[in-house]
């Protein structure tokens, strides 16, 4: 395994603003995911029977409110918060893979490395770079919440992706 370099250091008051928006967000959407699985799973309590499909109804809706119970640790976005450290690193791309259907999807895999696997880019991104390229990577340290990703000083991030 080739460990890429990496560097931590403070991050500042831009970096924290973008924390707290992808954190929202994400929290958002999984609320979201969680009143519609709590819809679902009250719609099968009323009707009669037990099957697999509201098995899965029922344990997507228990997963959902796996957040929910953050007042008994730390998250890993408070801690980022909280300690207020950054990570700078570089990642090499091992594969790029190209998925078509309806909603297509554009990834770049990287080198094995503790903290990323891959990276769903868009289209034009996608475009531009090749296997074994580097892209430099600045995250959160704890949550790893992506604050930049570049590949030749050119912005690449997705700004879709939600981890």
């Amino acid at each position: 395994m080739n460990q890429p370099n990496k560097y931590e250091a403070p991050f500042n008051n831009k970096d924290l603003k973008i924390i707290k928006s992808k954190s929202e967000k994400a929290n958002i959407a999984w609320f979201i995911f969680s009143i519609i699985m709590a819809f679902l799973s009250y719609g099968f309590l009323i009707k009669p029977g037990f099957g697999f499909v509201e098995f899965l109804i029922y344990l997507f809706f228990l997963i959902s409110l796996l957040p929910y119970t953050r007042f008994f640790y730390t998250s890993p976005t408070e801690r980022d918060i909280k300690d207020r450290v950054k990570v700078f690193t570089e990642l090499k791309i091992k594969h790029k893979k190209r998925y078509w259907g309806d909603d297509p999807v554009f990834e770049i895999e990287f080198e094995e490395n503790p903290d990323f696997y891959k990276y769903k880019l868009l289209e034009e991104d996608f475009d531009k770079v090749h296997v074994g390229d580097l892209i430099y990577i600045e995250y959160s340290k704890y949550g790893r919440w992506i604050l930049k990703i570049e590949w030749n000083d050119q912005d690449i991030e997705n700004p879709y992706y939600v981890k």
